[in-house]
């Protein structure tokens, strides 16, 4: 997960000007859901984020919008979660394709690499680069989703009834106001999405 606090958005106001990227192809590339003109434009339904959603019984717009906040890039007037990010403290990448992303990371020095976040859920690997075989499968966006979701129950686990605190937990846990600040942003985005896709902006985070 991101170190640094990312920049400040208005999440209903960047959704309602640019595309939304929604789906997973086989490919690895995100497809566009059409611009945000009505509550139907936006959905995550058949997405890999819907899937991975069920699985874990978890809310998909709950993962996406921490994917959002997490890796989000905007190609050709297209704005989501990007599945190849690779964040260093050095520097931030968005590499075109998975091959170009391995690539990448083969050459980074050694000491980027192990603090680096990776991916659309930005998985870091100092602390959870222990969860996969190879660091490479991080970027793998099924992969990642699949990981960083599994990073995302443990917070939730971690601090029953405060959801703030909680997903604040999957960004850091040594700083209670960041995480707060960051749990906050994530819960109103996630409103955000969930009303341009016509469902009920409160609705349960789990289940």
């Amino acid at each position: 997960m991101a170190q640094k606090p990312c920049p400040t958005v208005q999440p209903m106001s960047i959704l309602s000007r640019r595309h939304c990227l929604t789906q997973f192809a086989g490919a690895g590339l995100l497809l566009w859901a059409g611009r945000a003109r009505a509550a139907t434009d936006f959905t995550l339904a058949g997405s890999v984020w819907e899937r991975t959603g069920a699985v874990a019984r978890l809310d998909p717009y709950l993962l996406y919008a921490i994917g959002f906040v997490e890796s989000r890039q905007s190609r050709n007037g297209l704005l989501g979660p990007w599945p190849y990010a690779v964040r260093t403290p050095a520097e931030s990448y968005y590499p075109d394709s998975f091959m170009a992303a391995t690539r990448l990371l083969a050459t980074l020095p050694k000491e980027q690499i192990t603090d680096s976040d990776l991916g659309w859920m930005q998985v870091n690997v100092r602390w959870h680069g222990h969860r996969v075989p190879d660091l490479t499968h991080l970027l793998h966006p099924d992969i990642n989703l699949r990981v960083g979701t599994g990073i995302l129950r443990e917070a939730l686990a971690s601090a029953p009834g405060d959801a703030e605190l909680a997903i604040g937990r999957y960004h850091t846990w040594a700083d209670e106001p960041r995480g707060r600040a960051y749990g906050a942003r994530v819960l109103s985005l996630r409103r955000d999405l969930r009303m341009l896709a016509g469902l009920r902006p409160d609705g349960p985070l789990e289940g």
